[in-house]
C-alpha cells in the first residue's frame, strides 16, 4: 500500500501514459506493472551508485510480483552516456532473453533515464519504458 498516490494522465492518443506521483510507490511497483503493462520480462537499468540504495529493492519487488527480470548495472556518471554503453546494454538484454514484450525500467538520475530511454526506444522496434527517478532533475 502506498502512503499517498496521485496519477497524472498525459493524453497523447496512442502514446498516452500515466505518471504516478507519491511516497511508498516502490512497494507496489511490480503489481502495478503487471496490471498496466503485462511485461514478458523486465530489464532494470541502473548505475553503480543507485544499485544498493534503490535498484535492489526494485528487483526484489519484481521478483515478489512474479515478473521475470534482469538487472543491468553501468558505471555511475555522465561518461557512461555513450554508444559503447548502449551497445553493451543491447547485448546484455539479448543474452538475458529480452523480447518485443519486455519492459525497460530505469532506476536512477538523468544519465540512467536518458540512456535507458534510448535503449527502450531502439531495442526490437521499441519497448515499454518506466522511469523510477532518484533525483529531482530526473523527475522533471
Amino acid at each position: 500500500m502506498t502512503d499517498s498516490l496521485q496519477t497524472v494522465h498525459v493524453a497523447l492518443g496512442e502514446r498516452s501514459y500515466d505518471i504516478d506521483i507519491g511516497t511508498g510507490l516502490l512497494a507496489t511497483l511490480g503489481e502495478r506493472l503487471k496490471q498496466r503493462l503485462t511485461p514478458s520480462h523486465a530489464v532494470v537499468i541502473t548505475d553503480s551508485n543507485v544499485r544498493v540504495s534503490h535498484a535492489d529493492a526494485v528487483v526484489q519487488n519484481l521478483r515478489d510480483a512474479g515478473i521475470r527480470h534482469h538487472l543491468a548495472v553501468i558505471p555511475a556518471g555522465e561518461a557512461s552516456k555513450n554508444s559503447e554503453s548502449a551497445a553493451g546494454l543491447w547485448n546484455e538484454m539479448l543474452a538475458a532473453g529480452a523480447d518485443r514484450k519486455s519492459l525497460v525500467v530505469a532506476v536512477g538520475g538523468g544519465v540512467i533515464g536518458d540512456l535507458a530511454g534510448f535503449i527502450a526506444a531502439t531495442f526490437a522496434r521499441g519497448l515499454s519504458f518506466v522511469q523510477v527517478p532518484t533525483t529531482l532533475l530526473a523527475q522533471v
